[in-house]
């Protein structure tokens, strides 16, 4: 790099320049290396080359940077996510006991219990998770970055964020509480699956079945078909006080396998939590929402993997989260919206009995949509103050710790939390000043440590948990210039994220190519302005009109210094006819994403900004108005909303109709 130059990257031609000095660097070091190599030693870097190293501050966690670990590099070969939650399986446990509901209040999971089945949208599920960057913990969308929070968790699930990690010593083995885990299962349920045993199923005796505890010789899951079988009741007003407690226990666990914490097995559930429930009153002071929130972070990076087939988590906090932030894919309610919650956490709106019309889409419907997405399309606070009113105390409870930029605790798993990349949900400006996930972050799993101390092997997380009031990131509160800075987030996000997920991903191309019928009428609006307004520029006359004139002229200038549009043909064409602005006569949504040819990167091209339009002094033409809402949004936007086009389903992508179809999972 150039010694004594700085480039600021929200400046205009910053990005650019940046990323064409790091490949000649990269080259350059990448000679040297080779030319060491062959004398038979390593080279150690200058001084100067140390200096010029990219910080982490520079560094943007663009989802094509992954390649081909991730799915949105592989569009046409990766298969529809089937998702391993089970909230069907929640309504063949239903809960009618008054003794039994007053315990679930006080654990803190009536909410929960009362979500009700809907029927899951893979296709937009699958759509979703090729957003999903792990390098962030964020959705990449063309409206910005945007996220699944403790808020949500909150407000949608009603579950307890603000305690202690959900986190556990080992208490099982040699010289530990319990010898084994059937020993634990004893203690806590009072029993422990027999394999010699034949169950029979409560609600159909002629059915039958024998368990046994899962994982080989270990034995430290339970199935949880067996949970139900054995501990359902009808009532359980006449159970002892050392019962009542063993089938609240049980249904706990039959909670985190079903709904919460289910994992990609979709029958079983790990004996590890069942500790933490020895004594109740101390359980329900636990982060479960935290806990919940880890653990599918950890679940969509891990299906983004090319290869992945199902997802695991609670998946459905990701549809009722889509739902409640975008209009993509979401269905209508038989009532207004919003509904009289009764007391209960957000999600329960979205019961299957309340929806009205759930539209049916396939992954590429889904992809041309969120490629599309507007600003108009997007709830960033959902979360009014008329329904904070109305849903239970444990909803807001740890409002002020909403902010926390912490790790989140899932047991084994460890994720990171960052608001500060999500502002706009919170209602502050979006920042470009955003620090990076810790580099030295690496994520683990269980294999190969099945007697390993969790609490004190992510000691350091769980500090910065327990501190987790003294990292709340801070925003700016909007103002009149709250277009303004949106403006510059945006154009900020868009010279380094993967917008466009139609294709793979690849280096971005010296021409710029449209790739909508809208970007095609801006091109010829531009070509035809210049060609006809050229003649004019730089002229002497001190007119407020040549003055404008040579305004659009540099403009134009500036413009071709940045990209070069391919107008060679365009005069040809223009030549032959009268131009005057084309009315399509058909919707352009309709045009699908098979009619959009292979024609460069999948990133925007519009993230360099003119010089007048990047200085404070610059007052768009917006300045002063509010922020767009849902109730502000244009008739027309309304229209196209309401009559987008729906597709007929597919299973599979478009052109992997050679993949065999899977079997129905039996519950």
């Amino acid at each position: 790099m150039l010694e004594g130059s700085e480039f600021d990257a929200s400046s205009l031609f910053a990005p650019r320049v940046q990323a064409t000095l790091r490949k000649i660097e990269q080259e350059a070091r990448f000679m040297a290396a080779a030319q060491d190599r062959g004398r038979g030693r390593r080279r150690r870097p200058s001084s100067v080359e140390a200096s010029t190293q990219p910080s982490v501050h520079t560094i943007q966690p663009s989802i094509s940077s992954l390649a081909g670990s991730h799915r949105a590099a592989h569009p046409e070969q990766g298969t529809i996510l089937e998702a391993a939650s089970h909230l069907l399986m929640v309504h063949e446990w239903p809960i009618n006991c008054p003794r039994f509901m007053e315990a679930l209040v006080f654990v803190g999971l009536d909410s929960v219990s009362q979500m009700r089945y809907r029927r899951m949208d893979h296709h937009l599920l699958t759509a979703l998770v090729e957003r999903w960057s792990p390098q962030t913990n964020t959705f990449h969308l063309p409206v910005g970055e945007m996220s699944i929070t403790l808020q949500d968790v909150s407000m949608i699930l009603g579950i307890q964020i603000d305690g202690p990690s959900f986190v556990g010593h080992p208490v099982v083995g040699s010289g530990r509480r319990w010898m084994s885990w059937p020993d634990c299962c004893d203690d806590l349920l009072g029993q422990h699956p027999d394999p010699d045993v034949l169950y029979h199923d409560p609600f159909n005796p002629r059915i039958t079945a024998k368990f046994r505890m899962g994982q080989a010789h270990a034995q430290t899951c339970v199935p949880l078909r067996w949970l139900r079988w054995i501990f359902w009741r009808d009532s359980y007003i006449d159970l002892s006080e050392m019962d009542f407690w063993r089938h609240v226990r049980a249904y706990i666990l039959f909670i985190l396998g079903c709904h919460l914490l289910p994992d990609t097995s979709g029958s079983e559930i790990h004996l590890q939590y069942l500790p933490l429930m020895e004594d109740i009153a101390i359980f329900r002071t636990y982060s479960l929402g935290g806990a919940v929130l880890a653990h599918l972070y950890r679940e969509l990076s891990e299906a983004t993997r090319p290869k992945r087939a199902n997802i695991a988590g609670c998946i459905h906090l990701l549809q009722i989260w889509s739902w409640e932030h975008l209009h993509v894919g979401r269905p209508q309610l038989h009532v207004p919206f919003p509904i009289q919650l009764d007391g209960l956490s957000v999600g329960i709106r979205w019961n299957e009995e309340r929806l009205r019309e759930v539209p049916v889409g396939n992954v590429m419907t889904y992809r041309d949509e969120l490629d599309g997405l507007l600003e108009s399309q997007v709830i960033w606070e959902p979360y009014t103050a008329e329904i904070r009113a109305q849903v239970p105390e444990i909803c807001t409870s740890g409002q002020d710790t909403w902010l926390s930029r912490v790790p989140l605790i899932s047991w084994k798993r460890v994720e990171w939390h960052l608001p500060d990349r999500v502002l706009r949900q919170f209602g502050y400006c979006p920042s470009t000043d955003i620090m990076p996930m810790d580099p030295s972050f690496v994520r683990v799993d269980g294999r190969g440590k099945s007697d390993t101390d969790w609490a004190l092997y992510h000691q350091a997380s769980i500090a910065l948990w327990e501190s987790r009031r003294a990292y709340i990131v801070t925003g700016e509160i909007p103002g009149l210039d709250y277009d303004y800075k949106v403006k510059q987030y945006l154009a900020w996000f868009h010279s380094w994220a993967t917008l466009y997920m139609l294709k793979p991903p690849v280096d971005p191309p010296s021409t710029y190519y449209p790739r909508s019928p809208a970007e095609r009428h801006m091109r010829d609006f531009f070509v035809s302005m210049e060609r006809r307004l050229q003649p004019h520029f730089g002229g002497t006359e001190g007119t407020p009109l040549q003055m404008d004139v040579n305004i659009v002229g540099d403009m134009c200038q500036r413009l071709r210094q940045q990209i070069y549009i391919d107008d060679a043909h365009y005069f040809d064409e223009a030549d032959a006819q009268v131009f005057s602005p084309a009315i399509p006569t058909t919707d352009p949504y309709d045009a699908g994403p098979s009619s959009y040819p292979d024609l460069g990167p999948s990133q925007s091209h519009f993230a360099a900004e003119f010089d007048v339009a990047s200085t404070p002094q610059f007052v768009p033409s917006s300045l002063g108005e509010p922020p767009v809402t849902q109730q502000d949004v244009s008739d027309q936007d309304q229209r196209h909303l309401r009559t987008r086009p729906l597709r007929a389903p597919q299973h599979f992508t478009p052109g992997t109709d050679a993949i065999p179809h899977r079997h129905k999972r039996r519950h």
